[in-house]
């Protein structure tokens, strides 16, 4: 509940186009928009005679702008300088304010926060999350908390201050990740022993007939070196599979369809006893010629999801098998050394955990500011 006056967006903003005709022989910037209210993307410079469209919209810096398709979770932004004369399609609309009444600083922070976004979602038309639709009369409908423009600047000096250095952390935890990455990938790169992973893994399935009155706790892959992800109990009736392989702590698992992007990982305690589909081949540790430490590293480096990627077209459609897997050659050192890489790149990764949660701390903090600026309590 704010304690500002509130009104439609409407009475404070205007819908306007900057309509360009496309012609075949010209090159166009255009521009997408993220969700969750982080702001506008470049596309690739396109040929009229490459796109269907007939007219974009021009943006200019200033605007307001969102997604007909996406506005329900966040996809409105402040068109900034560097956006000015990008073309976007008819499915994003634009809008010119009243600068007598609205604070270009206030207004843009204004959609980023994500009770607009929330409030825009229940404005939505259409069958199913995924083709719901903002159109732009309900945009306007949505209200917005006014107070007198003098203290709109206030508010939005605050915001710039405090969000200014928020964006500041998330920036340096970005490049923190990035020397993360670079530092595992020199150390992997620098060993000269290599050898096939058949020698450190071996294909260990305990496979179990599935049941369809027992429950299953059943476990999948994110792509990109993210680790396992726990999917909802499901019942024996609720699957097709006649059997899932139970997994033990230590294992290695892979996605057949996605271990080229990095859906591999180690299985840790808290994954031992669930199950995967035999889509999800399993192996288990040569501790003899590898530490269990540096096989989690291993499994987690780009270059080797790039020597797992499969060749020619409808590459997405590929799948890799457990022996691609096995004959894949990787960096392949002594124990010990591999004890010493593992115990680099292990602290390395504490460090980029702990900024990880303190982003994810901010955010908190970023949400609780802008509700406390929009209701008065900033």
């Amino acid at each position: 509940m704010s304690k500002y006056p509130v009104v439609v967006l409407g009475e404070v903003l205007t819908p306007t186009k900057d309509v360009v005709t496309v012609a075949e022989d010209a090159q166009y910037e255009t521009a997408g928009l993220y969700s969750y209210a982080r702001g506008l993307f470049r596309r690739p410079v396109i040929s009229g005679s490459e796109t269907n469209y007939r007219q974009y919209n021009r943006l200019r810096s200033g605007q307001i702008v969102y997604s007909k398709l996406f506005g329900w979770e966040g996809a409105v932004a402040y068109v900034p300088d560097a956006f000015d004369g990008v073309h976007v399609s008819h499915e994003f609309p634009t809008f010119e304010f009243d600068r007598t009444k609205l604070d270009p600083g206030y207004a843009r922070h204004y959609v980023t926060w994500p009770r607009f976004h929330a409030a825009l979602s229940k404005e939505a038309s259409g069958m199913g999350s995924r083709r719901q639709r903002v159109k732009p009369e309900r945009f306007l409908s949505s209200q917005i908390p006014l107070p007198d423009l003098f203290e709109q600047r206030r508010i939005a000096d605050n915001l710039d201050a405090t969000m200014g250095s928020i964006a500041r952390a998330v920036q340096l935890k970005k490049e923190s990740d990035a020397l993360v990455r670079q530092h595992a990938d020199s150390l992997l790169r620098c060993v000269e022993q290599v050898a096939a992973l058949g020698s450190a893994l071996r294909v260990d399935q305990d496979f179990v007939d599935v049941s369809s009155d027992e429950n299953y706790s059943v476990t999948g892959i994110y792509s990109f070196g993210k680790g396992l992800i726990r999917r909802p109990v499901i019942q024996g009736s609720e699957t097709a599979y006649p059997r899932f392989a139970r997994l033990r702590m230590g294992q290695v698992v892979m996605s057949k369809l996605n271990a080229w992007e990095g859906a591999l990982a180690v299985v840790d305690e808290s994954f031992s006893g669930t199950y995967v589909s035999p889509e999800y081949p399993v192996f288990s540790l040569n501790t003899e010629t590898v530490h269990p430490e540096y096989i989690g590293h291993l499994v987690a480096w780009p270059e080797l999801w790039s020597r797992l990627t499969p060749r020619g077209s409808m590459v997405r459609r590929k799948r890799t098998t457990p022996a691609t897997l096995l004959a894949t050659e990787v960096p392949l050192p002594s124990l010990p050394e591999q004890r010493r890489i593992a115990e680099r790149l292990t602290l390395a990764r504490r460090v980029a955990e702990a900024g990880t949660r303190q982003v994810a701390d901010l955010e908190v903090l970023r949400k609780g500011l802008l509700d406390a600026a929009f209701s008065g309590r900033l």
